[in-house]
């Protein structure tokens, strides 16, 4: 068990971490992008069928 904890200790290191981080920015930047436009989008449908136009 101490080697497994041994290995996860030095395998991480900042450089490692921010690398991976900076590798999946770009990603959940864009879904977050696409799910404010979604919610957005089906607000504007949702009065539209209404009749009302509202954002």
């Amino acid at each position: 068990m101490e080697s497994i904890a041994t290995q996860l200790t030095t395998g991480i290191t900042s450089e490692s971490l921010f690398a991976t981080v900076g590798e999946i920015m770009p990603f959940v930047t864009i879904m977050i992008i696409f799910a404010f436009g979604y919610r957005v989008l089906r607000h504007a449908v949702k009065g539209a069928s209404k009749g009302k136009a509202s954002m």
